[in-house]
Order: structure tokens, then sequence, then C-alpha cells
């Protein structure tokens, strides 16, 4: 495999580069300077994986939803990147990635990113496959998804707050939780990508962009105003 994935759904934007046997990731927490080190960061990794962009077979993304701003600046760099070397860029939900290692965990897995103003970005797995569309959430619309007898496992960088509220307001929902200190999806990324490069699945198209599923701050503004 030589490819790269970059997850940008959330405030830290991970990169992970793999030729072969070799692999070099990197990860940037810092805020509104991401956009200025986004292509040097994705240039290191490549030299760190011994690669040049027109060596790479296939690029990898979270597809959304996410932060707003990470998701259109990591949207924009790998479809230059794509643009510029003929390489298929594939789209992976974000939520579908965060669930993906846990598939073969005997219940409901919810992978779940903090939306702001009490809400969640989240879905439900079951068996590996998806059982709730991806939502943008209050407790109460993710709740009335499980079921009290189901083994529920929330996971991703937002597991432990999202677990902790939820078991304040639904005792009787018992959740379980993997929420590591740093966690990101691009291993997921590339494993999910890889299965569709190798299939012959159609890439992203050129007008495609990531999904978002609620408006922005601006684009509310913008309805307020009409």
């Amino acid at each position: 495999m030589k490819a790269l994935a970059l997850d940008c759904a959330a405030p830290r934007i991970t990169f992970l580069c793999k030729n072969e046997e070799k692999t070099a990731k990197l990860e940037l927490d810092i805020g509104m300077h991401q956009s200025e080190e986004l292509l040097p960061s994705i240039e290191k990794v490549l030299s760190l994986a011994g690669l040049t962009p027109s060596e790479l077979e296939f690029l990898a993304i979270t597809g959304g939803p996410g932060t707003f701003t990470g998701l259109r600046l990591g949207f924009a760099c790998l479809k230059a990147l794509e643009f510029a070397n003929s390489i298929p860029l594939y789209g992976i939900p974000t939520l579908e990635a965060v669930a993906y290692p846990f598939r073969t965990w005997p219940g409901a897995v919810v992978p779940v990113i903090d939306a702001k103003k009490d809400r969640f970005y989240a879905a439900v797995y079951r068996n590996g496959t998806l059982s709730t569309e991806p939502m943008d959430a209050e407790l109460s619309q993710i709740a009335e998804c499980l079921d009290s007898e189901e083994r529920i496992l929330a996971v991703g960088a937002d597991a432990e707050m999202f677990a902790e509220q939820f078991s304040e307001s639904y005792p009787q929902l018992k959740v379980t939780t993997f929420s590591p200190k740093v966690f990101d999806s691009t291993e997921s990324l590339l494993d999910l990508a890889q299965k569709k490069f190798i299939a012959g699945d159609k890439p992203m198209q050129d007008y495609d962009g990531p999904v978002y599923i609620r408006v922005s701050e601006a684009e509310e503004k913008l309805q307020e105003r009409k």
C-alpha cells in the first residue's frame, strides 16, 4: 500500500502515510495556524515514508461530519493533490471510520463527536453495519435508538464526555467507553479506502465535498437575516 490519509474532522488534524512497511504519522493541534501547516505537513509525512505524490495509489479523508474549518481545509488540500497527480480520493464517513475498529463488538457501537450546543454528531452500528443514520442530535434522540438490553459502546475522542452526560440522563442505558487520550481515524481511513480501491469503487468526483449534517454558523446567521 502506498497511500495517504487525512483525519480533519476534529480540531486536531492527523496525517498518516504508508509506503508498504514504512509508516509516517503527524498530528497538528495548533488552532488557527493549521491552514499554514497543512501542505508542509503532507510533504513531511510523504518524505518520512519515502514517497513522492505521484507514487501514491490512493488518498483517504474523513468525509464528515466534523469541524467545518478542518473539513474544508482538508478537502482543499487533498483535492489539489488528487487533481495534480491523478490520484483517486476516497471520502470515508467520519463516524464510520471512528466505529470501524469496534465492528466485532457484541452490541451497539455509538461513534460520537462533540457538536457543541449540547448536541453530538452520532450514529449507531450493530455487527459492523450502520443501524441508525448519522445525526446531529440531542441525548434524547440518541437514547431513542438504543435498547437497555444491549451492550452499548461509545467510541471516539469525545466518548467519555458523551457517556458522562448520557449516563446522568439515562442511567438505565449502560454505556461502556473507549476514548484514549489521543484518538484518530487514519488507520481506519486507509483500511476502508483500500477496500474501495481494490474493489474498483468510484472515487470522489470533482463536485463532491464534505457532508456537514448541520449548516454552519455563517449560514445560520444569513438565514436569520433573510
